[in-house]
């Protein structure tokens, strides 16, 4: 180590001896002599090392050619270089400096064709150790964009050490590739690269959306590339960073999935000069510069008209750019309505003589048309559970329907949900409340007729061997249960709605069904023993020790228990699920794990267990329940609220963690990361689901909701990108053109040119990955969508930033009155967060009438609004409003009095409103007295 003047710290990777190392009061580095192994943030004795075991920071990959000869890979041990590339470290105050040099050696110009960096930090987990993995593995955000690309990385909880790299002076980044394979064994993990043009040619199969470049170079030339590397605490100080790096730190409202009966605003903070923004499209594109709100800080609002992928290109300080990538679809409700649509008319199978009657199932848009339904008898490469129902990709289709339709009922669609409900589950994939035992058992995979009829482990027994071909007994999989109960609530609701819809049940045997599956998921797979096989042992406790996706419907068919008098049913889930709420407040330390220690999908079910227990009193206990799995007792003598709040917080900063906040692309905003971090596929089905935690989170207990809003809401928008639809002009979908496809969707996001993703039955054979964008075939996504259906809302916000905005909605300030018109695509929710009015409206059927806007007075006092009718028969719609100023309200239908209802303390207040049928609206005023 060499210590310099002014405190500057070297290390040249090429030369330096075995144990280098460099520190001061910020960085610790030590490197082996090929690279930097260890990097540690000095003064944090909780801080990981930042780089993966096994490997080294500071390589670099090199594609040349000369002339117009072929590309030659880099060889760093060749004896002769025609060119060389070498790495330095340096240390100067709080900033650790990479600074790498492309040499021309040789007597003839050379074409630098790639030119890449190795980034191979922690982010490897390995699979089922959670301690590891929560204290020492990390996630990474990378923003790939030209100058102003960043990359950072940060602790899988979601608070500790950051730490951020961000391009020096003309340095730039372009594009980005990402192999499975272990650093030490030798793979290269992450590439970040300042050239592609090479890596463009070789792989030519897929898509990229920035220019790639190369670098011509000339005998004895050098050039040179810089790296920053710099320490933050939070991501406020990762947006510092980016400022003060001369970077630009993007805010974005609603989100970069954009309907196209809305628009966004864009802030960019940054101490450059902004030249120009340039959209792809401008004819079809109006870009408005709205001025400067603070010092450094521009805002602009963007109106795009052009279906699918839309770069805005940022040009600053003449010569840098960054570029924006959005995404604009359809209106919400036209996807909505659409998608449902969609899988009712085309995703299931109506044939008496298949086992399978009734089933949905996955469409795969590259097959032919005839073979575009998969199924049990046309894989089409994909493993049978998740074609048979008997999982989360093809069952995720009746849980869509189902929500769309308490949103919208269409009677065609509900037939089509109880035809599958009958002919499909009952009896058949689920067991009955007559078969005794494991009544409401569900078969899990591969398929419930190979489990019903599989003669091995006698179901008496209560065994299954899950890694030994079928089973009578897999009943086990928990998250089946959730998927269903939530299914018999929905069609609860929509029954009791609509009576003269449902044939095949009515609403009181519907909620019976809700709770029955409810009980057995607490119930049957805890008295199934399992030997061997896959992450199981011994007693499954997954109901109790798990999130599992679709449990906040737990909560509502224990509300529809006690109002319909069952409280008994109701008090024995309630029970079950404070056993749940205990265990993962206070017995379990690491409670944000699913099947995988990094798994978003706990991230709903545990921000439920958090708002649970913020919002409702639990009692000391002794001895509550006994984990057959441990066989620890759990007691609960001292409850805390405190630690109730601190849950609330873990729980929020560790989905946080691996949901795209700072990166300003649609496929990384409001998405959660799986798979390969940041460059794994995204948008899967817990963008909406988590993100829902995010929104409500801010609707409700966020003491400054416009960052956590901001976020929230970019989340539930963001999957709506995966659905392929369009008009006849348009070609009928961005993704797969053609009408047969208008309302298909993917499984999830590849923002790689080719990813090597999980699932090869979505793979492209001629390109060995799947392609950028989504993925070729449908499959758990509409779990996601569910929710993005389930909390569809339109936000009020005075946002200190962007003034008063409409997430989700058309804003119009007209004398002294605030009009919003909800563009959300349901139209049944509206949150007010503006000074110090926090108020929440639902209907609980219906909806705000189409087009026509909401009108609040200045304080928000009284409130007009025309109800949709959305149901064949008069009837009557309840608006439920929490957060009204203290009062006696008068309540006008059409102009006629029709109650008054008193408030106090904000407390929730329900106005019944009488509703003609379907195609005439009603007229409401709430006044306050």
């Amino acid at each position: 180590m060499s210590k310099l003047k002014k405190n500057v710290l070297f290390l040249l990777i090429a030369s330096c001896a075995l144990g280098t190392s460099l520190s001061n009061e910020h960085f610790s580095v030590v490197s082996d002599g090929s690279g930097v192994t260890s990097l540690k943030k000095v003064g944090d004795p909780h801080a990981p090392n930042f780089i993966a075991e096994g490997a080294s920071l500071g390589s670099a990959m090199m594609r040349y050619r000369i002339g117009s000869g072929q590309w030659i890979d880099y060889d760093s041990t060749s004896a002769e270089k025609k060119i060389d590339v070498t790495s330095h470290f340096k240390i100067v105050g709080d900033t650790l400096t990479q600074k790498i040099t492309v040499s021309n050696n040789s007597d003839s110009e050379i074409e630098v064709g790639d030119l890449a960096i190795a980034l191979p930090m922690n982010t490897e987990y390995k699979n089922q150790d959670v301690v590891n993995t929560f204290n020492n593995a990390l996630f990474r955000h990378s923003f790939i964009s030209g100058h102003g690309s960043f990359v950072f990385w940060l602790p899988v909880g979601g608070t500790g050490t950051h730490l951020v790299m961000t391009p020096e002076a003309d340095t730039h980044l372009e594009f980005f590739k990402e192999q499975r394979a272990s650093y030490s064994t030798g793979g290269v993990g992450y590439m970040a690269y300042i050239h592609s043009l090479a890596e463009s040619e070789l792989q030519p199969a897929g898509t990229w959306r920035q220019k790639h470049t190369s670098l011509n170079i000339k005998p004895g030339q050098k050039a040179s590339y810089a790296f920053n590397y710099r320490w933050a605490d939070d991501y406020q100080g990762v947006r510092d960073v980016l400022y003060e790096n001369g970077g630009i730190d993007v805010r974005i409202a609603p989100g970069m999935v954009v309907p196209e009966n809305l628009f966004v605003k864009v802030a960019l903070r940054t101490k450059n000069k902004i030249d120009s923004l340039n959209p792809e499209y401008p004819k079809q594109t109006k870009v408005e510069y709205l001025g400067e709100k603070s010092r450094d800080t521009h805002i602009y609002k963007i109106e795009f008209a052009k279906l699918g992928e839309n770069l805005v290109t940022v040009e600053y300080s003449g010569s840098k750019h960054m570029v924006l990538e959005f995404f604009v679809i359809q209106p919400l409700e036209t996807l909505v309505k659409k998608r449902a649509a969609f899988i009712a008319e085309k995703q299931q199978y109506r044939d008496t003589s298949l086992w399978y009657d009734g089933l949905y199932s996955l469409w795969d848009v590259r097959n032919e048309e005839g073979k575009n339904l998969l199924g049990p008898d046309n894989l089409s490469g994909q493993h049978e559970y998740a074609v048979s129902g008997s999982d989360d990709p093809s069952n995720s289709k009746c849980m869509y329907l189902s929500e769309a339709n308490v949103a919208f009922p269409n009677a065609e669609q509900i037939e089509s949900l109880e035809y599958f409900i009958e002919n499909f589950v009952w009896g058949k994939h689920q067991r009955t409340d007559k078969e005794i035992p494991y009544p409401y058992g569900i078969y899990g995979s591969e398929n419930w007729k190979e489990n019903r009829e599989a003669t091995r482990d006698p179901i008496e027994e209560g065994k299954s061997r899950p890694g030994q071909g079928g089973s009578q007994c897999r009943m086990w999989r928990t998250f089946d249960y959730t998927t269903y109960f939530a299914l018999y609530y929905n069609m609860y609701l929509i029954a009791k709605k609509n009576p003269e819809m449902v044939k095949y049940l009515d609403a009181d045997e519907y909620l019976e069904r809700a709770y029955g599956t409810v009980k057995a998921f607490f119930e049957v797979p805890y008295n199934i023993y399992m030997e061997g096989g896959w992450a199981f042992t011994g007693w499954t406790d997954w109901a109790y020790t798990l999130g599992n996706f679709h449990e906040k419907y737990m909560l509502k068919i224990i509300d529809a228990l006690e109002k319909s008098g069952q409280q008994e049913k109701a008090d024995y889930i309630r029970g079950e699920w404070e056993k749940k709420v205990k265990y993962f407040i206070y017995d379990d330390p690491y409670p944000f794990t699913s099947e995988m220690p990094v798994d978003s999908t706990a991230y709903e079910s545990t921000y439920a267990i958090a708002k649970y227990a913020m919002n409702n009193e639990l009692n000391p206990d002794k001895k509550l329940w006994k984990n057959k799995n441990t066989g620890q007792w759990y007691s609960h003598p001292v409850i805390d609220k405190t630690k109730h709040a601190e849950f609330m917080e873990r729980q929020l900063m560790a989905n946080l963690a691996c949901r795209g906040w700072l990166e300003a692309s649609y496929y990384f905003l409001g998405s959660d990361f799986r798979g390969l971090g940041s460059s794994g596929y995204t948008l899967s089905y817990m963008s909406q689901m988590g993100g829902w935690s995010v929104l409500d989170y801010s609707l409700y207990f966020a003491e400054k909701p416009e960052e956590y809003l901001r976020l929230g809401y970019a989340s539930m928008l963001s999957s709506w990108a995966l659905v392929n639809a369009g008009e006849k002009e348009s070609g009928y979908g961005f993704w797969y053109p053609g009408k047969m496809h208008d309302g298909s969707v993917g499984w999830g996001f590849c923002p790689q040119k080719v990813g090597q993703e999980w699932n090869h039955g979505c793979w492209d054979k001629d390109a060995g990955g799947v392609k950028r964008g989504p993925w070729p075939v449908c499959g758990e996504i509409d779990h996601g969508l569910t929710a993005g259906v389930e909390v569809a809302c339109t936000v009020l916000l005075d946002d200190p930033l962007f003034g008063l905005f409409a997430y989700g909605g058309e804003l119009d300030e007209k004398a002294g009155n605030v009009n919003v018109i909800p563009r959300d695509g349901v139209r049944r929710r509206l949150h007010v967060l503006v000074g110090d009015t926090r108020m929440h409206m639902r209907f609980d059927r219906d909806g705000f009438a189409k087009d026509k806007a909401i009108i609040f007075d200045k304080d928000f006092s009284e409130i007009s609004f025309n109800v949709e009718s959305r149901s064949k028969n008069r009837h009557l719609t309840s608006l439920i409003i929490t957060g009204l100023k203290d009062g006696e309200y008068k309540l006008l239908v059409d102009g006629k009095k029709t109650g008054a209802k008193s408030v106090s303390n904000g407390n929730k207040v329900v106005f019944d409103i009488p509703v003609e049928a379907a195609g005439k609206d009603a007229s409401v005023i709430i006044q306050k007295l």
